[in-house]
């Protein structure tokens, strides 16, 4: 499988500043409200679908791809692990975690904003990191273990098998 040698190798904690980053965007975008009224026409195309999935929104679809392959440049070794189809995996994180966030920002607009397409880009580029890190958290074993035990209001404990913290076989805590 293709796989790239060369990219921007970055710990954990910069999805935080990932994090930040994506929220003053997305502020920033979002300053200027979308006021819907009574005369406010709903545009859908002949198959009956509105925003994102018409003719107009074709350059955010297609910047928000690109910023999902941009994606694939970042690495994160710890979370990168976790993914078997990771060339695939964060373009496509990318384009839906873009594109789901402009239409938050536009509200569905027709036509969309010419900042959106930038807007797009930068949401793809920063969010495929972050969802992808959700993601591996929230699909390791003992973390949904630990979440589970910490939840849990009965007295049973859920282990993972493997665990070191296992001491005689017994589930008392």
């Amino acid at each position: 499988m293709l796989r790239l040698k060369h990219g921007i190798y970055i710990k954990q904690r910069v999805l935080w500043l990932f994090a930040i980053i994506l929220m003053l965007m997305t502020g920033a975008m979002a300053a200027e409200p979308t006021y819907i009224t009574a005369q406010t026409v709903i545009v859908v195309n002949k198959y009956g679908m509105g925003a994102p999935f018409l003719l107009s929104w074709v350059p955010v679809w297609i910047f928000a791809l690109v910023g999902g392959i941009g994606a694939n440049f970042i690495k994160i070794p710890e979370i990168d692990k976790h993914f078997r189809y990771l060339m695939l995996a964060k373009p496509f994180l990318g384009l839906f975690g873009g594109i789901s966030l402009c239409l938050l920002v536009s509200d569905g607009s027709e036509p969309p904003q010419v900042a959106l397409t930038a807007y797009g880009f930068g949401a793809a580029l920063l969010s495929a990191p972050i969802l992808q890190a959700v993601i591996a958290v929230v699909t390791i074993p003992k973390n949904q273990a630990g979440l589970f035990n910490s939840l849990n209001p009965f007295k049973f404990k859920i282990v993972v098998a493997g665990d070191k913290d296992i001491k005689d076989g017994s589930n008392d805590s």
